[in-house]
Order: structure tokens, then sequence, then C-alpha cells
């Protein structure tokens, strides 16, 4: 039986388009309007993930120097573990070595990881782990309390410009939030241009309510390359979250409000305006926007529910 239907299934392939033999290796299963764009985000993201690039070597030698990395901080490593991992990464060494890549932060890192796990194993008896000082955190529980409970999403903003210092400061603790396997995936797409960030704002769902002066549009996204999809699907939208969690409090420090506008409610036409007006490429995928600016007046606080 096993043989048969594999014999039809060679048939069918051969003579059924691609998009009708995937109908019946399926099933025939009708799936509902509302998630067909889920899904052909989901097959267009697998197909580039697929692809080479040197943009994809970049983040894939971020997670195997960390796999490496979390290793050569034990007591106990011992030489003959992680070679597939080992491999990968000099190989992806090798090939970044020619691109712009090599002159990155990250790549020379990434290197020395390798060097160390070499040492591991030529020589284990004078082995050290990689071991930091201890931190105390000069920022007291309540301090941080306090500026978590200050941050709201106002709509209403001063005609003032946010420097392009600040801009550069908030992108910084954007690019020091954990990400799953030290992928470092976000990149950030700003227009300190209010025309500008008025156009971009009109791609979003849910972007009424604001001030006529839209002083700073911002995309927040994470390039694909690095993720196996479909399995990790969802860690683009938690890796890109937890970096703006840090620059939306540290935004906070500058005088500076952010307001979260959801990408969830997209169409396709909405996303190819954004794309073209703030040039994001297609490996990057749009996890939600933001506008920032000065406030003209702060919002109030709504009551929090009860932890216990």
């Amino acid at each position: 039986m096993k043989r048969l239907k594999s014999f039809v299934a060679k048939i069918l392939r051969r003579l059924l388009p691609f998009k009708y033999y995937k109908l019946v290796a399926n099933g025939f299963i009708i799936v509902p309007s509302y998630y067909k764009s889920i899904i052909e985000d989901a097959e267009k993201y697998m197909n580039l993930s697929l692809l080479d690039s040197p943009e994809k070597d970049v983040l894939l030698m971020r997670k195997y120097a960390h796999i490496l990395d979390k290793g050569l901080h034990r007591r106990d490593a011992e030489p003959g573990h992680s070679k597939s991992v080992y491999e990968n990464l000099k190989l992806l060494i090798g090939k970044l070595s020619k691109t712009r890549y090599s002159k990155d932060a990250t790549y020379i890192w990434a290197e020395s990881k390798l060097e160390k796990y070499e040492m591991l194993q030529r020589d284990p008896k004078s082995f050290e782990p990689f071991c930091g000082e201890p931190v105390t955190s000069q920022i007291s529980y309540e301090n941080l309390f306090s500026l978590i409970k200050q941050r709201r999403s106002n709509r209403v903003f001063k005609e003032r410009q946010i420097s392009e210092d600040v801009i550069r400061h908030l992108k910084e603790v954007a690019n020091w939030a954990a990400s799953s396997c030290n992928k470092q995936p976000i990149q950030l797409f700003v227009t300190n241009n209010p025309d500008l960030s008025k156009k971009c704002l009109a791609c979003c769902k849910g972007g009424t309510g604001f001030s006529d002066y839209i002083p700073s549009f911002w995309a927040f996204t994470a390039n694909v390359r690095g993720y196996v999809w479909p399995s990790e699907m969802y860690l683009p939208y938690i890796d890109v979250s937890l970096g703006a969690q840090n620059l939306f409090l540290a935004a906070e420090t500058f005088g500076v409000s952010g307001t979260v506008l959801s990408w969830a409610q997209k169409n396709k036409q909405e996303e190819l305006q954004l794309k073209s007006l703030l040039s994001i490429p297609d490996d990057c995928t749009i996890v939600f926007c933001a506008v920032l600016g000065y406030p003209l007046y702060r919002y109030l606080t709504p009551i929090r529910k009860n932890v216990e």
C-alpha cells in the first residue's frame, strides 16, 4: 500500500501544477482566508531563509559562536564536544572573511571563540574557562520600577525633532537586548522627517488620535534569514520585542515617548507601501511600528491588574 501511495504521489507531482499538488498532498484541507496571509508570509520567509547570503551567514555565525561560547564558560569543559558546531562556525568565518562583515565586532568576537575552542582541543590541561567579573547594579529596583511606570504611549507631540544622537543611543540599547541564540536580528528603519513619518503612519491600522505633527516613525523588523522556518517562526517577534522594551524605557530618560502600533492587521498594499517608504528589504519582517516624540502632555496612567 505504501509503495502504491508513493507511486501515485510521484505521478500526481509530475502531472499537476505545484499549487494543486500541495492541495492534494495535504488532504484537500481548505484554509480560511484570514489564515492565508500568515501562511504566505511563513512560506515567503522560509524560502528566503533557505537561500545563501552573507546576511544569513553572519546571523548563523553569531548563533554557532554563541553555542560554543556556552561550553567555553563551563568549568567541566572537555575536548571533543560540539565538533559539528565548530566546523560550521569555521566555515562561516572563512566565508565572511571576504565580506564587509569581517570588520564587524561580532565577527572578531566569533573568531575569539573559535580560537579558544581550538586551544581546548589541543591542550585541555591548560584550558581556563571564560569567567567575567561579578557585577552589582548601580540602579535601584525603586528607580527602575519608577521608570517602567513612567513609560506611556502618548499621541500628542511638541513640534520638536529627536536628534540623531538620541536616535543612535536608542538603537544601541535595542541592540543590547537578549536574542535567540545571540543572532541579533533586529533592524530598525527610522525617519526623522515629519512629513514622511505621517505617510508611514497612514500605513498602520490603529494609527488614530495622533496630533498633526508626527516627529519620528520607526519600523521594528527582524532579518528572517537566520531562523529555521517554520519551527522558529515566532522567534523574530520575541527577539524584536525584547529590544523594543529596552528602547522605549531608554527613550523616557531623554524625555521621549514611544507609542507602539500593531502590524498584525496589515494588508499586502500597506506592507508594500511602508517597505517602499522606508527602503525595508524583503528579508526583514516588520514586527510592529512606533511613533516617537516629545509629548505635549502626558497621558494618564491606566490602573494595572493585581499580580496576585
